[in-house]
């Protein structure tokens, strides 16, 4: 049966069977019926991983509704004009690690220096893989408290960030890592929780065309991506942050009819996308 005590605002301890209590930083009110505490060592540091049950009902969320494309500059681009970046810590610990790992591949396997650099290597991994959950999770708490419905689009994160063999396999490996550092997924999961126990619901879209039309026009047309973080319409001469104009169309694909704030208006109004000449 696990155990568990208050010391004071920031420590708890813990009783392992065998060894007894065992004190660990506990800053986080822990709600429901403790069920579980499990003590883990990630890289020379110890956690304590506590489960616990809880059943609440959630009443239905009357915050407005938001869209989210997920880039790689932009990590999350909002339809409401808002954008969150990573951590730029996390580009300088990418850029340690792909170091550190030619580094290991130098040494010889077995070697006491080839264990001490491996050991090197995870160390910096294991920070970056620290930052990025704590990131993750303010940015998803963050929006699961401000909207009630958020829209993203269905990305099959496992098949793009496949490994390539082609003459273009150096620069799709730049991609992946970029995808893989932000956490497509783990973002999407995170969003998917948070809003549910919130009243809230995520919703996922078809991602077909949605950075090539015109969020004011509703006009499709490949032109008008002049690049990674320009769209400039051909029709209208609508100009925007590319990764915000596609966060609008996923708001409005999502939930059609509603305004630039999220909110359905008395007399719904969609704009139906039209192909170019």
């Amino acid at each position: 049966m696990a155990k568990l005590r208050r010391l004071n605002a920031k420590w708890s301890a813990t009783r392992v069977p065998k060894i007894g209590w065992i004190k660990f930083r506990d800053t986080r009110p822990i709600d429901g019926e403790l069920r579980s505490i499990r003590i883990v060592c990630q890289q020379g540091k110890w956690y304590a991983c506590i489960g616990v049950r809880s059943e609440h009902e959630a009443p239905a969320s009357n915050l407005p509704a938001v869209g989210i494309d997920r880039g790689v500059t932009l990590a999350l681009a909002q339809s409401d004009g808002k954008c969150v970046t990573a951590p730029n810590e996390l580009r300088a610990l990418d850029r340690r690690a792909r170091k550190a790992q030619r580094v290991l591949s130098q040494r010889r396997r077995g070697s006491n220096r080839y264990a001490k650099q491996r050991r090197v290597t995870n160390n910096i991994k294991a920070k970056a893989a620290r930052i990025r959950r704590d990131w993750q999770h303010k940015a998803t708490t963050d929006i699961a408290r401000q909207f009630g419905v958020v829209i993203i689009e269905d990305l099959k994160t496992k098949n793009m960030t496949a490994r390539a063999h082609d003459k273009g396999a150096a620069q799709k490996r730049g991609l992946n890592r970029s995808i893989l550092n932000i956490g497509w997924y783990a973002i999407e999961e995170m969003l998917a929780y948070k809003l549910e126990e919130r009243g809230g619901a995520l919703i996922k879209i078809n991602p077909a065309y949605t950075s090539q039309t015109c969020s004011a026009c509703g006009t499709i047309d490949k032109r008008s991506r002049e690049s990674q973080a320009r769209f400039v319409c051909q029709h209208c001469g609508h100009a925007e942050n590319a990764d915000i104009n596609a966060a609008k169309n996923i708001l409005r694909q999502g939930l059609p009819g509603v305004d630039g704030r999220g909110y359905a208006p008395d007399e719904a109004r969609t704009t139906q996308p039209r192909l170019a000449a």
